[in-house]
């Protein structure tokens, strides 16, 4: 099915912002889930004890040498193994680690502050973290915890075993019509949850939607996410995303509602779902993008109800003026939902919203 208009899923996308790479989360293989042993609790003592030596220039010129605890000890002195490196970013890295303490594994995403960027540390980094450990939805990957030590960042976040959607894409072309009903839906409803809540994502894609062991989906990174009701304007000016994902007002460098955005990147993703390529070719010239997004060229394969119903959906949240494009209440309730339910493909419980995640045992007690 590919399209002259269209390009295969064969590579991850460019981001706009390019200081920082997508960290994905990918398959591993499984590892033991043994208790608590004598033999584990000494590796445990022993990693946390591990130093590095580390280096620095000071004001005068002369290069100073210090000893600070490295990733494993830090993550040992908290119960948490520090196992292989799932991606890797600029500044930043996602590990997988098993939890001693509540018996599972986890992802550790570890941020490197003194090679980051000033606007990341002051604007997004801050964000992340506040709006990541108090979203509790059952398709958001949730964050159990986090802490800053030796100018590191460590968040410890739920670990999805079967990887991330732009590697299933690659790999299966589109999506066998009940798991991207499914999914389509399980998006929608978390990223509801978000605008109920007056958050925005900004940067929905492939490559953060992740697979648990059941293979349902999981919203993931909220590097560029943003609490509506803490700014002091409604819309927002900054230029983040990946370009192929993007929303025409953002590439075009005007104030933009985001939630609208989040919308608009819906629809790419559900165009993806279908048809297996993506709707608009990339290109590093806005205006190239901008002119597929009015042209809307896109190409389908023999409809039943369903696919006619899916490609109104998509063709209606493909509108150019984000005032006439629709709410993510208007996509939820579209009927092709109703209809998929209908059929029995989807049958999902209706998760309302809660400000607050809901907390793990501590480790204190």
């Amino acid at each position: 099915m590919a399209l002259a208009t269209s390009m295969r899923l064969s590579t991850p996308l460019p981001t706009i912002n390019t200081e920082e790479k997508s960290t994905n989360i990918i398959p591993s293989s499984p590892i033991s889930t043994s208790s608590i042993t004598n033999n584990n609790l000494t590796k445990l003592y022993k990693y946390s004890q591990e130093t590095e030596i580390k280096s620095y220039v000071d004001q005068n010129g002369t290069i100073r040498q210090y000893r600070q605890s490295t990733e494993r000890a830090l993550l040992a002195q908290r119960k948490i193994f520090l196992r292989k490196k799932l991606g890797e970013g600029s500044f930043s890295s996602v590990r997988e680690g098993f939890d001693m303490f509540h018996q599972h594994k986890v992802a550790i995403k570890i941020v490197d502050t003194q090679r980051a960027s000033k606007d990341f540390q002051e604007k997004f980094l801050p964000r992340e973290l506040d709006i990541w450990p108090r979203v509790n939805h059952e398709n958001i990957i949730k964050m159990y915890d986090h802490f800053i030590e030796c100018g590191k960042i460590f968040m410890i976040l739920e670990f999805a075993s079967q990887g991330d959607l732009l590697t299933y894409v690659q790999r299966v072309g589109a999506i066998p019509e009940q798991k991207r009903t499914l999914w389509s839906y399980q998006l929608c409803n978390a990223v509801k949850y978000l605008h109920e809540l007056e958050l925005v994502h900004r940067d929905l894609k492939l490559e953060n939607l992740l697979l648990d062991i059941n293979d349902n989906m999981k919203l993931c990174d909220f590097g560029f996410s943003k609490d509506v009701l803490k700014c002091k304007e409604y819309l927002s000016k900054t230029y983040c995303g990946s370009r192929a994902y993007v929303s025409p007002e953002i590439l075009l460098g005007l104030p933009y509602d985001a939630k609208k955005a989040d919308i608009w990147a819906i629809g790419v993703i559900l165009y993806i779902f279908v048809t297996g390529v993506m709707p608009f070719k990339e290109d590093k010239n806005n205006q190239l993008i901008l002119k597929q997004h009015q042209k809307l060229q896109l190409h389908w394969s023999n409809e039943n109800e369903r696919e006619q119903s899916a490609r109104n959906l998509i063709l209606n949240i493909f509108t150019y003026e984000w005032q006439k494009r629709p709410n993510i209440q208007q996509v939820s309730t579209h009927p092709w939902f109703t209809i998929s339910q209908t059929s029995k493909i989807i049958s999902m419980p209706i998760i309302r919203s809660n400000r607050t995640a809901t907390k793990r045992k501590s480790r204190s007690s």
